[in-house]
């Protein structure tokens, strides 16, 4: 199993739609990775910090690829491009994405 995970910071003055994230932009993720072996998908809406703040992410998207080579190529597809291109329509911020490894 290896993981990209995709980070939305908060910062002053940015925009998240979280309509569009949800109902247009995870349906063309699950559409665009699953050809390179997306299996599990998870995203997690940030609400506040453990002191009562602002949290530091709109949403963390977690997920899980049958192998390394597919996550990779996942993202490096036309599919993958087209994706991030698509994240102007619902944020002004940039996305941190990150490929991880399974540790348990």
């Amino acid at each position: 199993m290896y993981i990209l995970t995709v980070t939305y910071p908060t910062s002053p003055d940015a925009t998240f739609d979280f309509d569009y994230f949800r109902s247009k932009h995870l349906p063309k993720v699950g559409e665009a990775y699953k050809p390179f072996g997306l299996g599990y998908a998870a995203v997690v809406r940030g609400e506040e910090s453990v002191g009562g703040g602002e949290p530091a992410y709109y949403a963390i998207s977690i997920l899980s690829f049958q192998t390394e080579p597919g996550a990779r190529d996942a993202v490096a597809s036309k599919a993958g491009k087209a994706l991030a291109k698509d994240v102007r329509n619902f944020t002004s911020v940039t996305p941190v994405m990150q490929f991880n490894s399974a540790v348990s």
